[in-house]
């Protein structure tokens, strides 16, 4: 009889216990860590691969994160976020300047912004169909390069997962 007593409060926080481990593996985030690149990501992304190391000796290193979102007529919808690793180019480089590219891009801004304490230029272009935003940041000898591209009817919810990636954003 005093084992039956112990089974049901026994089984309940089994299934208590079961039930907060499931929620925490589907919230919260990953973490991603290479070389001099280390930030987290929300658990609804996931990496796509890795191009390089991210370390001083490398050309160009790269990671891709993809994620889903429920699109009209219950298709998928892809989004993209982009994690790139250049070293400078030693001579001269001739790029348009800013403003050429904000008056040929409609809907589009270039702003300035710190991540880490490092200064970062970032430009956005939301389109009918897309969304993208692209952070440069210097620092060193390096350019690390955040980007996104989206469908425009998830745009929030891929810049949140954008800026987060950016908040967690540590160059070594």
């Amino acid at each position: 009889m005093d084992r039956d007593q112990y089974l049901l409060p026994g089984i309940i926080i089994l299934v208590v216990i079961v039930v907060l481990v499931i929620a925490l593996s589907f919230s919260g985030n990953n973490s991603f860590n290479m070389g001099t690149v280390s930030f987290e990501y929300p658990n609804t992304w996931s990496q796509e691969n890795v191009v390089g190391n991210f370390t001083n000796n490398t050309i160009y290193s790269q990671v891709t994160l993809t994620t889903n979102y429920a699109g009209p007529n219950g298709t998928n919808q892809p989004a993209y976020i982009l994690i790139q690793m250049q070293p400078k180019s030693k001579g001269t480089l001739n790029l348009p300047s800013t403003d050429t590219i904000v008056t040929n891009t409609s809907n589009s801004s270039v702003a300035s912004t710190s991540i880490n304490n490092v200064t970062a230029t970032q430009i956005g272009s939301f389109g009918t169909d897309i969304a993208t935003k692209y952070t440069v940041i210097d620092k060193d000898n390096f350019y690390y390069i955040v980007s996104y591209i989206a469908p425009v009817s998830t745009f929030n919810q891929t810049e949140k997962s954008y800026n987060s990636i950016l908040t967690s954003l540590k160059l070594n």
